[in-house]
């Protein structure tokens, strides 16, 4: 899942990883949840924003806006992004990147 990055995609189901592993949603469902403590939803999110960090670190991609970032790692607004990245690391996307640059 990790390798092929699937969570960038911004329509990603529960049902897309069941079909993708030949089971069913409740047991992926219950494996994110007693393994990660987190629904599905927040499981992914975790990976997009590890995504959208290494993004905005790379210099290459300065070139990119915030929103550009946050649509290449699978979110579809910059407020639900925002969001998700307070979240996670204690930061905005914006300190993120002034922090690390």
């Amino acid at each position: 899942v990790i390798q092929e990055k699937i969570f960038i995609n911004d329509k990603l189901s529960i049902e897309d990883i069941a079909i993708k592993l030949y089971t069913n949603t409740k047991y992926i469902s219950q494996i994110i949840n007693e393994t990660y403590n987190k629904n599905f939803y927040n499981f992914i999110n975790f990976y997009r924003i590890e995504e959208a960090k290494r993004l905005l670190i790379s210099e290459e991609n300065d070139k990119y806006s915030i929103l550009g970032i946050a649509q290449s790692v699978g979110f579809v607004s910059k407020s639900t992004f925002n969001v998700a990245f307070k979240r996670y690391t204690g930061i905005t996307p914006t300190e993120f990147k002034l922090k690390v640059k």
